[in-house]
């Protein structure tokens, strides 16, 4: 998942809590009640992008980008400069790590100005369907645009993020003016379109397996234990990129299993075995390799024989 994090605080509770060392809000208003762009902390996954837009108007940017280092959390710890937050006994909080700063931050105003009627669109098509779970940053008043106030922590989807920043082709507002988003600030944001890409392909290929590990004998069936592995590494085949044929849903165990090339699938889809792995006395390997010749569980959706091609070649391992 993305999101993106608007604050207009420079201090932002300080300490290790202050930019980019974390998102934080309080876990209710004051005099009681829940706020969505706070709550939406708890929603947060390890690994997941926030996006963060920070200063005030005519000066607020998007100035980068860091990763989710654990999920979000409730704490009944402090942060050192509360100020207007103080009055709460407990707080969400989410950890963040590797922040990128943009080589150009990109100015707000400008993005909603050039943005515009994509921008509109969107609002448009989203702002009346609750049941999405979609928190949206910004508002549209008397024909403009601008933020919605304590709006914290918002979603950022396909979509969103085409309509915010565009495509590496819409780079200019005309051949006359500077860039609003110069190449190489274009090219950090394709990280984050690539991101994206494999949270939606991550949770389709989950969704297709029913949440349950297709590993035969398998149970695991809680989504914080399953991972959607590709077959065909991401960068290696771009054809395949986003494909439900290239998806398999492991645990962790057997994801990593997979990778190391511990096993593959056969062009049954079935289990088979590395060789080299026979003497290994891991009692996990051992496990594994009970199960060499049994089919893993498929649903509707086959694998790609040609994802499985690649596969056995990048690990080496031979089906005679």
């Amino acid at each position: 998942m993305i999101y993106l994090e608007m604050s207009r605080d420079i201090d932002h509770g300080g300490g290790n809590w202050c930019f980019p060392n974390c998102i934080w809000a309080p876990n209710e208003k004051r005099g009681g009640g829940s706020w969505p762009f706070w709550s939406k902390i708890m929603g947060v996954r390890e690994g997941d992008i926030v996006v963060h837009l920070r200063g005030i108007n005519p000066d607020a940017r998007f100035v980068g980008f860091s990763y989710a280092s654990g999920d979000g959390y409730i704490t009944s710890q402090k942060p050192p400069l509360a100020k207007g937050w103080s009055y709460s006994n407990k707080f969400y909080r989410a950890n963040l790590e590797g922040f990128t700063p943009f080589y150009n931050p990109i100015n707000l105003l400008d993005i909603f100005g050039s943005r515009k009627n994509e921008l509109e669109k969107y609002l448009e098509k989203h702002k009346n369907i609750p049941e999405q779970g979609k928190n949206i940053f910004y508002v549209e008043q008397s024909g403009k645009l601008q933020c919605l106030n304590g709006a914290y922590l918002s979603d950022i989807d396909e979509l969103l993020l085409f309509a915010l920043f565009g495509s590496s082709d819409s780079l200019h507002t005309s051949l006359n003016e500077p860039p609003i988003i110069t190449i190489q600030t274009s090219t950090q944001i394709s990280t984050i379109r690539t991101r994206l890409g494999h949270s939606k392909f991550s949770l389709e290929v989950k969704k297709h397996y029913k949440y349950q590990c297709c590993f035969p004998g398998c149970s695991v069936d809680d989504p914080r234990f399953l991972v959607a592995s590709h077959i065909a590494r991401w960068t290696d085949n771009e054809s395949l990129r986003g494909d439900l044929r290239n998806g398999l849903c492991f645990c962790l165990m057997h994801d990593k299993a997979f990778e190391n090339g511990v096993f593959t699938l056969d062009d049954d889809f079935r289990i088979f075995a590395n060789p080299l792995e026979k003497e290994n006395k891991s009692l996990i390997i051992k496990e594994i390799i009970h199960h060499h010749g049994e089919s893993i569980k498929i649903i509707e959706i086959k694998p790609s024989l040609n994802a499985l091609h690649e596969h056995r070649e990048r690990v080496d391992i031979q089906i005679k």
